[in-house]
């Protein structure tokens, strides 16, 4: 019984949704590039979506972080973070279920700081749906504001 436990465990440790969350991939989304993952939302008791990322660009305290999801919630785009004004605006593009980079699909979302905890409690009408939740832009920021 022990053992059979121990199997299992095993088994869902080696499964892809639990190795992914400590390696790269290649992107779903866009060809030769590879994200890394960064957060795993919590859907409900069963269901996740994991966020996965990687930097675009870093210009003094900005930085560009391309972002996709492709599990329970699919979305792709890059949010704008400054690594060094905890009050400054967080700007995302979303591309949603469309084509990465088309004009037609972009959305351009701006969170100012007064709305960071609108945000966070999931009240943020704009980024409602399948998109980053504040809990990732918390992770991106620890990530690549190093």
């Amino acid at each position: 019984m022990i053992r059979a436990l121990g199997l299992i465990l095993a088994g869902l440790a080696a499964s892809p949704s639990v190795a992914a969350e400590a390696e790269s991939r290649a992107s779903e989304y866009r060809p030769d590039i590879s994200v890394e993952h960064v957060y795993r939302q919590q859907i409900d008791d069963v269901y996740f979506t994991d966020w996965f990322a990687r930097l675009e660009s870093a210009k003094g305290p900005w930085r560009d972080v391309y972002f996709e999801t492709s599990d329970k919630f699919v979305n792709k785009g890059i949010i704008r973070l400054n690594c060094d004004d905890p009050e400054a605006d967080i700007d995302l593009t979303l591309y949603s279920t469309g084509v990465y980079g088309s004009d037609a699909d972009r959305r351009e979302v701006t969170v100012p700081y007064a709305d960071r905890r609108a945000w966070a409690d999931g009240g943020y009408e704009p980024l409602a749906g399948e998109t980053p939740p504040f809990e990732f832009y918390s992770a991106a920021l620890t990530r690549f504001c190093k």
